[in-house]
């Protein structure tokens, strides 16, 4: 379904903001500067040049333009130009990259899609993504607080299509990888104060301190908060809040030039006290929620969310009785629905930043802390070892008061727990001459998650006790090689052997007997990678390469007491394989002013798997289903240094995703071809420019400007509950000063056109006559109404920094 027009603004101002801009405009130098501005157009100086780019894509330095994948790579100058401090809108100045949050849990789970591939809709522990996010190439293995915020970072890369022959598990779709700034020997710091509206307070820092010779130590802290900007009508606080502390401190040891030990550890803690930003709209009372809800002749689950409520609060008496004679079950359900629609009339909110609300706000705290060690050694002047160890550890608490009613019809309290580490043992060098840059190693990972809530519908009675326990162990071989037969021709091949193993326990009160039931399975992969690179000139490259990724496969945990059902639903499903051929150019022109690169890719899918909802013997159930599918485009870039002053740039991505054949379930046929995939605009571009201007009295000025924008997609994989989220474009801009000395004052704003938009949607509402894309089925209409996660609407402020 399209989204409904809606009206209504809001707007949050901070009481700091005017004094901290006439603090800005009555800076020193800024008179001068106005004079000395670079005539627009004015001719290319001499000597303009881009700056190298180099990445670690390939597990080694090199420049971006000679590496044979896809990547973006954004360092950290560059994302506070985007006026980017987390991964929230991130994939907004990255074509064909999609970030958001999960159906019903808003952004309290992160979502990640590149080229259309991704997975993980719902966030439940027993799913996985596609692609792989990694900090300091330590896998970041759950989407549970994945949005990440920005600490301390030296740059963010993005490589599209398979990467599994170098990096972890799940990379099928590609890997988000996160680079922090390492201790170095020099004494240095920074702190950073942000205000602006919505009453935005931040504060970070970073320390770095030399311990001698050979030992330095790095901390970073951040303490960020602001409010929300969805109104509660029933107690006036707003939706969206912000509270995060987030601290990171390493320390580096390097006794001589062969030797190197990185240990870090981080710590980041989140509280939403209202809940994500997710409005409601839509209600229909005649789905099966509402109609069993407000039901005259109640079933014994409804009466007892019926205590939840007090009378009081509904127009509909929740009261127990038998049904007359001369009254159907029909007549009952029509009395219900009309009763339903009255109270659900009167708490329609008219504001697209309104919700109602209910009696008790959604939350969602996050407490994150990691340990990482990594040891490098230079055990010849060829070959270096490198050991990769990580260990992670999540509590997650997330309440969603789904409906947003006074009255209690959908809750969903939700506790997770997860531990997991990884181990990896790499060994990398050059052999024949430097001919042959190599790469192997051994990975291994371990993941215990728990899932416990407690769940209150109609259907499943109040606060009904669910608990999931999965156990994951993963091994993996890999090795990769890039030869070069002359000094313009080389050739890669990569190999990676993966065995994974899943052990599944599932609880469900009133269902199964009310018995843990669950299943154990393996699954064992060799994914391969070939490539061929040629350099037709100094500057101009390109290559040709196939991969191959997988992701293992699972269990579905649908929990059915029933004979038509075998394990109580507790079933598996089928590892997905895909191949992805690649063909790219790289090339700098006009003397190194001018970068552009463009790629084209066409990936064919086995066995995806696809997050379907549907309804079994009476009750809403999710489960992994497999499909065959293609996906189909290109992505370009380009940046160019027009003058000393002025550097533009641009980018573009182009994905067609189609599934080739139709999935029948237990129900029948859900998803077919023309059925959107979840996370995949067809379109997406990005346009910047930067303009840096010295002032009179040493310092400089700059102002960047940055737009992005993406082609309506499907806010979740299944068309009979899925929402298509119109398309939109996010405009950033920022004006800084930095003076001679060490300290700068910046303006900011972000989404300046104010832009009302989507970044994700849940639909499984009814009637059952309800237009529903690409699917061979009516809507659902199981919970009467829909959920819209709002991004955020117009912020700016003012930033101070400064450095020693």
């Amino acid at each position: 379904m399209r989204v409904p027009s809606t009206s209504g603004s809001v707007e949050h101002r901070s009481p700091l903001l005017a004094a901290a801009i006439a603090a800005l405009l009555a800076a020193p130098g800024l008179a001068a500067a106005a004079g000395d501005a670079a005539t627009p157009g004015a001719d290319v100086a001499k000597g303009v040049t881009l700056e190298e780019v180099t990445v670690t894509s390939r597990r080694a330095e090199e420049d971006l333009q000679t590496t044979p994948i896809s990547v973006v790579a954004i360092d950290g100058v560059e994302l506070a130009s985007l006026g980017l401090d987390s991964m929230r809108s991130f994939d907004m100045f990255v074509p064909n990259l999609s970030i958001g949050g999960t159906m019903a849990q808003g952004t309290a789970v992160a979502n990640f899609a590149i080229r259309g591939i991704g997975g993980a809709s719902s966030g439940w522990v027993t799913q996985e993504s596609a692609v792989g996010v990694y900090i300091d190439d330590v896998l970041f293995a759950h989407p549970n607080g994945g949005l990440l915020d920005l600490l301390d970072v030296e740059r963010l890369e993005v490589l599209r299509g398979p990467q599994g022959t170098l990096f972890g598990r799940n990379t099928a779709g590609g890997a988000v990888r996160y680079m922090t700034k390492k201790p170095s020997q020099e004494l240095e710091g920074n702190v950073k104060a942000v205000v602006g509206n919505f009453d935005r307070r931040d504060v970070s820092g970073t320390l770095n301190v030399p311990l001698g010779d050979t030992v330095a130590f790095r901390a970073s802290f951040a303490s960020k908060q602001k409010d929300g900007y969805v109104k509660r009508l029933i107690d006036g606080e707003y939706a969206g809040d912000e509270a995060v502390t987030a601290f990171r401190g390493q320390l580096r040891f390097a006794p001589n030039d062969r030797l190197e030990m990185n240990l870090s550890a981080d710590s980041v803690k989140s509280d939403q006290k209202y809940g994500t930003a997710t409005t409601v709209s839509g209600y229909n009372a005649s789905d099966l929620y509402p109609s069993t809800l407000y039901n005259p002749y109640p079933s014994a689950t409804a009466l007892a969310v019926r205590a939840l409520t007090p009378s009081s609060v509904t127009t509909f008496p929740f009261v127990a009785a038998v049904r007359p004679a001369n009254v159907t079950a029909a007549q009952a359900t029509a009395i219900a629905a009309a009763a339903a629609q009255v109270d659900f009339n009167r708490w329609s909110a008219p504001g697209k930043y309104e919700v109602y609300g209910g009696p008790v706000p959604g939350s969602n705290t996050y407490d994150g802390k990691g340990v990482s060690l990594i040891v490098d050694v230079k055990l010849t002047d060829t070959i270096n070892f490198k050991s990769l160890s990580g260990w992670r550890d999540v509590t997650q608490f997330i309440f969603n008061d789904g409906d947003r009613l006074p009255v209690v019809m959908y809750e969903d309290a939700q506790d997770l727990d997860i531990t997991y580490w990884s181990q990896e043992f790499q060994l990398n060098g050059n052999s024949f001459g430097g001919k042959l840059n190599w790469v192997g190693g051994l990975f291994y990972f371990n993941d215990d998650a728990k899932e416990d809530r407690l769940r209150t519908s109609p259907t499943d009675g109040a606060r009904a006790p669910q608990a999931k326990y999965i156990k994951t162990e993963s091994y993996a071989v890999f090795g990769q090689g890039a030869f070069n037969f002359t000094d313009r021709f080389s050739a890669t091949l990569g190999l990676r052997w993966n065995k994974d193993t899943k052990e599944l326990q599932t609880f469900r009160l009133g269902r199964a007997g009310n018995a843990f039931v669950g299943a154990k399975d393996d699954w064992s992969n060799v994914s391969p990678r070939v490539g061929f690179e040629q350099k037709w000139t100094p500057d101009v490259m390109t290559y040709v390469s196939w991969a191959k990724g997988f992701k293992a496969g699972g269990h579905n945990d649908v929990v059915l007491n029933s004979a038509t059902i075998p394990n109580f639903g507790i079933y598996g499903y089928d590892p997905e394989n895909l191949s992805t051929y690649e063909v790219g150019v790289r090339s700098e022109l006009w003397d190194h002013r001018v970068r552009a690169n463009a790629t084209v890719f066409y990936t064919k899918y086995d066995a995806m798997q696809v997050n379907a909802i549907q309804i079994l013997n009476g009750t809403p159930v999710q489960e992994i289903l497999n499909a065959d599918a293609t996906v189909k485009g290109f992505e370009f870039d380009a940046i160019a240094a027009l003058t000393d002053n002025l550097t533009v740039k641009a980018a573009y991505g182009y994905t067609d995703a189609k599934y080739a054949n139709s999935i029948l379930a237990q129900t029948g046929g859900v998803i077919g071809p023309d059925s959107p995939f979840l996370r995949s605009p067809k379109n997406s571009y990005s346009l910047g420019a930067k303009y840096a201007q010295p002032t009179a009295s040493g310092g400089e000025l700059t102002f960047d400007l940055n737009y992005g924008w993406k082609s309506s997609q499907s806010g979740t994989s299944t068309p009979t509950n899925t929402v298509e989220l119109p398309s939109y474009g996010i405009l950033n801009g920022r004006f800084e000063y930095k003076s001679a000395g060490n300290w700068a004052v910046a303006l900011y704003g972000n989404n300046l056109l104010d832009k009302y938009y989507l970044a994700s949607a849940f639909d499984p509402a009814g009637p059952a006559t309800k237009f529903s894309f690409g699917s061979t089925r009516a809507h659902d209409a199981v919970f009467g109404y829909a959920m819209y996660d709002v991004g955020r609407p117009r912020e700016y402020g003012v930033e101070f920094s400064y450095k020693f």
